[in-house]
């Protein structure tokens, strides 16, 4: 997750929250076009393939306590994990007071989720020997990284810096939309 604070900004913000909605909005769509940028890092790093030749057509049922039954596909399939990376914004509720935009970039799909989670935390590793090979064999092809994809992408110098550059693009606007709307005339 990639958190923007917004301090000093926080009084055109706040202006323009309550005075134009539509130029608010914006905020929230630059933002989310800062987490675009991370987004497609992380969908280039998705295997374009299956990440483990056994890795077929599964599928998991699960019945709940009233007795439905839902099933889930896990099968790997590149382009629906792809496009189950998504990226999230979320406001403060108080923008008058300053406080965090979270733009968030996630992966939806749960073969997606399984690819990035697996066998990168040693306390959760599986007794079972089918399990512990799972594990194994994502790790020696893959690496052992805790969110394969997610954290690559934020450490990502170049792609940060680009995300960055957004980010600052929309407080930019926003100062400007605020100075309009107060009479500064930019």
């Amino acid at each position: 997750m990639m958190k923007v604070r917004v301090t000093g900004e926080q009084r055109a913000v706040a202006i323009l929250k309550a005075f134009d909605k539509d130029v608010f909005k914006g905020i929230d769509k630059g933002l989310k076009e800062a987490g675009e940028v991370l987004r497609d890092e992380v969908r280039s790093k998705t295997p374009s393939g299956a990440p483990l030749s056994g890795w077929g057509r599964w599928n998991a049922t699960r019945v709940s306590r009233k007795g439905v039954s839902t099933t889930r596909d896990l099968s790997f399939n590149a382009t629906k994990i792809r496009t189950g990376i998504k990226v999230n914004t979320k406001q403060p509720k108080k923008v008058s007071t300053g406080g965090e935009f979270a733009v968030a970039v996630a992966t939806t799909s749960p073969a997606g989720v399984i690819f990035a989670l697996t066998g990168s935390n040693q306390k959760r590793r599986s007794e079972n020997y089918r399990g512990r090979s799972f594990y194994d064999n994502i790790n020696n092809r893959f690496g052992e990284k805790y969110a394969r994809g997610l954290n690559e992408a934020a450490n990502n110098k170049p792609v940060v810096a680009r995300a960055k550059e957004k980010v600052a693009e929309v407080i930019r606007e926003a100062e400007r939309q605020a100075n309009r709307l107060l009479g500064g005339g930019r």
